[in-house]
């Protein structure tokens, strides 16, 4: 996803990417990429059939054409094995994307209107900072879960109350009804990107309240050495080289299906809907509490 400013250039890119695909360009112009791009306009109907022709290609739609926000070519989008590239200013709310991958085009240089204007790119939401000491009232979750379960036994000895939102959309809407509440919200970061902008602008008029966005629960599980396999090291150093975008819509998909093959026949057998209660041990909880940020960690243990 590439946001930005008017005359930053976003949908200058994907022209420039079209001309050049349709051999419009002239010397100077090159686009250099391991894929086969492709970029898709026109009536809806055109454009998810061309999509649906396309395989394993890196795939660009500027925020101008209008078959972007429909549900039918979500729908395609989410069948297909490319790659895509987003100009939208706004949240696509129909597909899972991670905060880690939006993008803002910046201009940079001086004298703007009177000399050439370099372009940069830069993550909207980069890791995000937290304040030295976070002592939330609450802590708030996406759904009620497997990843509640185990958040919620975290908090409950420190009796700080732990509720669910009943979905990610639903995390914004309760920080803002709540602002005498200082919440601390733990969502999916691989599959949140479209609601991070309303999350972040409740956080902007609610002091003392914080969201923290690692990849997914199944990922701090894997992540915390509870669970033991060969290999699993390298797919979690590196976990885009395994990740195959035609079987797993998001990353969150793929780590949570991965934590269910890995343990599947074993004591740490995975489910999404009910926690294993082999994962809520002392011992266990230990491990994911030392996958949190070091403050929130460090004010765990002064609870």
């Amino acid at each position: 996803m590439i946001q930005g400013d008017s005359a930053t250039g976003k949908t200058t890119l994907v022209q420039i990417v079209s001309d050049y695909l349709s051999e419009r360009t002239g010397p100077g112009t090159e686009v250099i990429c391991d894929k086969k791009c492709a970029v898709l306009s026109g009536d809806t109907e055109s454009a998810v059939i061309r999509l649906k022709a396309l395989a394993d290609a890196v795939v660009f739609v500027d925020e101008q054409e209008r078959f972007l926000y429909s549900k039918v070519f979500a729908e395609t989008v989410l069948d297909s094995n490319c790659y895509f590239v987003f100009i939208a200013r706004d949240g696509l709310n129909m597909l899972p994307y991670s905060v880690n991958e939006i993008y803002y085009l910046k201009n940079s240089g001086y004298y703007q209107n009177t000399r050439q204007v370099y372009n940069s790119m830069h993550q909207v939401y980069p890791e995000m900072g937290m304040a030295e000491r976070i002592e939330p009232s609450v802590v708030l979750t996406e759904d009620s879960n497997a990843g509640y379960e185990m958040y919620e036994t975290i908090y409950r000895e420190k009796e700080v109350r732990c509720i669910s939102a009943g979905g990610k959309s639903n995390i914004a809407k309760y920080i803002l009804a709540n602002r005498q509440n200082r919440i601390f919200a733990i969502v999916d970061g691989a599959a949140f990107g479209a609601d991070m902008q309303s999350v972040i602008h409740a956080l902007e008029l609610c002091q003392g309240s914080h969201v923290w966005t690692p990849e997914s629960f199944e990922y701090l599980i894997l992540q915390s050495g509870i669970v033991q396999a060969e290999g699993l090291g390298e797919i979690m150093q590196a976990p885009g080289e395994f990740i195959e975008s035609g079987e797993y819509s998001s990353w969150e998909r793929f780590f949570t299906h991965l934590l269910e093959d890995l343990t599947k026949n074993t004591i740490y057998a995975y489910s999404k809907r009910k926690l294993n209660p082999n994962y809520i041990t002392k011992g266990n909880i230990e491990k994911v509490i030392k996958m949190f940020p070091k403050q929130i960690s460090d004010m765990i243990k002064a609870l």
